[in-house]
């Protein structure tokens, strides 16, 4: 706010910090290289990479610890 309140134009600098953000922030890659996203893929890649994912998963068998204790009758 400070650098377009004393630029000369400032609605100029406001544009072109706007045109600046989406790039600088709104996008998959910067997430990526921050870490919070696994992976970035071609949305045709979409519907392969899902089948291959529940595929992996189909047949899972989560193994949990027996109960110690049951539910007491109220």
């Amino acid at each position: 706010r400070d650098d377009i309140k004393n630029a000369s134009d400032p609605e100029a600098t406001r544009r072109e910090k706007v045109d600046d953000y989406p790039e600088k922030f709104a996008n998959p890659y910067v997430a990526a290289a921050r870490g919070y996203i696994d992976d970035v893929i071609d949305p045709r890649d979409t519907r392969p990479l899902l089948i291959k994912a529940l595929n992996m998963i189909a047949n899972k068998n989560e193994q949990r610890p027996a109960k110690k204790h049951g539910n007491i009758p109220v």
